[in-house]
């Protein structure tokens, strides 16, 4: 009977088996990729214990945008001016923005997801973790790959990938992919789909190996999108809100009759006015009277030096990357637009990062490093609730920002079998913000309006809002924190037996500026950094001759100074909120039944809590539940080789996720609440003997399951709560030749 293979990670920055490594990960192969119909790297979060992996972010319109939570630990914001709460990592190269962090897995060797503060080795922004992926390396080997996919919604996906050994020492490997799909949700104003898909990526990578140790890697990506926004589904709207007020009582909807300050509810048979009416029944429906783009461009470049040997190794990585996306959204629902925003989003990146190895003595493996990122970046966020609405502003501004950290790690062997590690990591982190908000329309009665609300011009004369009148002043603001996170692990190996251990480390992630407000403020304001203290156990086991593999751990984390989102007057806003803890456990159990049979599940279990909570995190308290944190994950799949000829083999795969119930908001709103749900996903391939053809079919999401991805509320401002929802029940035959 066949033995589990051993999985390489390189989670300690350092090639060992996921079995000799004194965390909690989880990797996948390329072959369990495609076994689990992981096309982007959210579908990573169907198959990873206590995981949140969201494709897109709150209140963004972007289809290109990642929101991800490891143990209740993430960040729903996309805004330029915070950072995500787990780093992202492309072959070693951080992604600094949510924005363009939805990496598809074409020409992937392997993807890692290590849980829990990752604040030595990896440090920058991942107080919840890390996720990192591996690019196929060149071979000497030549190697062709195509791929035709067909499928629900029009369905037109081509792949394409090839390694050529140009000589003994050089060798090139180019993929490209192709994806189209129609949209999944309906406009019901013009019939037109949203939620499609239309993007074209490459990549190409070099190898120059001019010795047995010495390997030169360049790499280049680029990805072009050209989609509309998935579909909004409001789940409710208050005519009372601030937006409809302006509307229905200063704008287009006044001259209609909607007026509703003085005469009650406005009429739900006048389609000039913004009420209840354009509320509908389905998920993927909308009345919206615009097209919702989400366009992408991004590219990177990157240049990998290493020089490897036992005793002593170098590693330089020098990386550039570039984004540039404009995206809108049109949150209310209705033709008569009372509300949208769109962005134009730009930024760009260049790092460095050098690595220093070896071992010592016969018993120590030593690692140290610098690394440094320098980031600018522009946002120019509109909120002109549109044709007919009496107030517009521009919000958003221009940031400058500087990372510079020195990290270490020492692995000491106190005996054969009983291991030290310890870390540390000294980060400088400077942020800069020049906020360029002001005015661009409005009308005599909004600003009477607003006027007798007291909303007047705090940055100017102290009158009436104008044309012009800045909501922040036009300076740059600055700040700046130094911070050690260390960690400290203990792991021991029994006799042919497992790994134990215990970890205990430090993770941070810095402040920033918040370029959401209303009314004017007369400065910008600003949030804190927030920290986590992580203490872990665990256990790596292996059973029956290598057929069976369990992997256990156990977690106590303190989180301090939670960047949390909350809705301030109609502006979301950033606040520290306080103090939470979260306790809970997880495991993942692979094995081998038969020679023709493989199982492989997870579970975890997370219990989070506020602790403290300060007045300015309102509507948050102490007895609300933090957002993306469900109680319980779960997983289950097998792969069964249900035919097996000198022709050919056929399998059968099927997999389950569970994901308990849950907010999406940390003002926990209602409608925003996801009650548990279970996701079945189902194909069948057939392969030729010499792997060289084969022909797939299947189905993702195959209970029609809908539910929420990721949604928005703000009832008394914008006058809505909305969610997007997940694809429903698609099909698709896949054929793929592999020389």
């Amino acid at each position: 009977m066949s033995a589990l293979e051993d999985i390489v990670v390189t989670a300690r920055k350092r090639t060992e088996s996921l079995q000799d490594t004194p965390l909690a990960v989880t990797a996948l192969s390329a072959s369990a990729l495609e076994e689990r119909q992981v096309s982007t790297i959210a579908d990573m979060g169907k198959f990873t214990p206590n995981v949140s992996f969201d494709s897109g972010s709150a209140i963004s319109g972007s289809s290109n945008s990642a929101t991800v939570f490891i143990r209740g630990i993430g960040q729903t914001d996309f805004s330029l001016t915070i950072d995500p709460g787990v780093g992202i990592y492309l072959d070693g190269v951080y992604i600094s923005r949510a924005v363009g962090a939805l990496l598809d897995t074409a020409e992937t060797s392997q993807i890692e997801i290590l849980r829990g503060p990752q604040g030595t080795l990896f440090g920058k922004n991942t107080i919840g973790g890390a996720i990192a992926i591996t690019s196929k390396a060149p071979s000497q080997d030549l190697e062709l790959g195509l791929e035709a996919v067909t499928g629900r919604y029009g369905r037109t996906d081509f792949k394409g990938g090839f390694n050529i050994p140009v000589s003994d020492t050089f060798a090139v490997r180019g993929s490209v992919s192709y994806q189209k799909r129609d949209g999944y949700g309906r406009r019901l104003t013009d019939d037109v789909r949203t939620g499609d898909k239309d993007s074209l990526s490459g990549r190409l990578v070099a190898a120059w190996t001019p010795s047995a140790d010495l390997t030169v890697t360049f790499a280049a990506d680029a990805t072009r999108a050209r989609e509309n926004e998935p579909p909004i589904k409001v789940l409710a709207n208050n005519e009372y809100g601030f937006f409809p007020i302006l509307y229905n009582n200063f704008g287009a909807g006044a001259a209609a009759g909607c007026a509703n300050l003085l005469t009650g509810p406005s009429s739900v048979n006048n389609p000039l006015c913004y009420n209840s009416q354009w509320l509908t029944n389905s998920p993927y429906t909308n009345f919206n009277g615009d097209r919702n783009k989400s366009d992408l461009d991004v590219f990177g470049l990157s240049l990998t030096v290493e020089r490897h040997s036992d005793a002593f190794g170098i590693k330089s990585i020098t990386a550039y990357r570039e984004l540039d996306s404009s995206f809108s959204l049109e949150h209310d629902g209705a033709p008569v637009r009372s509300s949208n925003t769109s962005n134009i989003y730009s930024q760009w990146q260049f790092s460095q990062e050098l690595q220093f190895s070896g071992t010592a003595f016969d018993s120590l493996k030593w690692l140290v490093g610098l690394y440094y990122l320098k980031e600018k970046g522009t946002d120019r966020n509109t909120i002109q609730p549109g044709t007919g609405q009496p107030l517009g502003f521009l919000s958003g501004g221009k940031v400058d920002n500087d990372s510079y950290a020195a990290f270490a790690q020492l692995i000491y062997a106190i005996t054969p079998q009983f291991n030290l590690t310890l870390g540390g990591r000294l980060t400088h982190e400077k942020k800069r913000f020049l906020a360029d908000q002001y005015i661009t329309s409005i009308s005599p009665g909004a600003s009477a309006f607003l006027a007798m609300l007291g909303i007047v011009d705090f940055n100017g004369d102290g009158g009436p809002l104008a044309l012009g009148d800045r909501f922040l002043p036009l300076t740059q603001s600055a700040t700046k924190v130094t911070e050690f996170t260390p960690a400290v692990t203990l792991d021991y190996r029994f006799d042919d037996g497992p790994l134990v251990y215990a970890t205990y480390s430090r993770g941070f992630k810095s402040g920033g500026f918040t370029q959401r407000v209303f009314p004017p403020l007369t400065q910008i304001p600003s949030f804190k950094p927030e920290f986590v203290t992580s203490y872990e156990v665990g256990l790596k086991s292996e059973f029956f001759d290598r057929r069976v593999r369990l992997n256990l751990a156990a977690f106590l984390t303190d989180y301090k100074n939670l960047q949390t989102n909350v809705t301030v007057l109609i502006a979301p806003t950033v606040q520290n909120a306080g103090r939470a803890r979260m306790k809970g456990f997880e495991g993942e159990i692979e094995a081998v039944a038969a020679k023709w049979l493989r199982f492989n599940g997870g579970f975890g279990y997370t219990h989070s809590e506020y602790r403290e909570v300060p007045a300015v995190a309102a509507p948050v308290t102490v007895d609300s539940h933090l957002p993306n944190a469900p109680r319980w994950t779960a997983s289950a799949g097998f792969t069964a080789d249900i035919l097996d000829t000198d022709i050919g083999t056929l399998s059968f795969r099927g997999d389950w996720a569970y994901r308990g119930g849950h907010y999406k908001d940390a003002a926990n709103t209602p409608q925003l609440h996801q009650s548990g749900y279970s996701v079945v996903n189902a194909s069948l391939t057939y392969s030729t003997k010499d792997d060289r053809w084969s022909v797939s079919t299947g189905a993702t999401n195959l209970t029609n399951k809908k539910y929420m991805v990721t949604g928005y509320a703000d009832l008394a401002g914008a006058g809505i709560a909305y969610a997007i929802y997940a694809r429903p029940v698609e099909w698709f035959l896949r054929l793929k030749y592999q020389l």
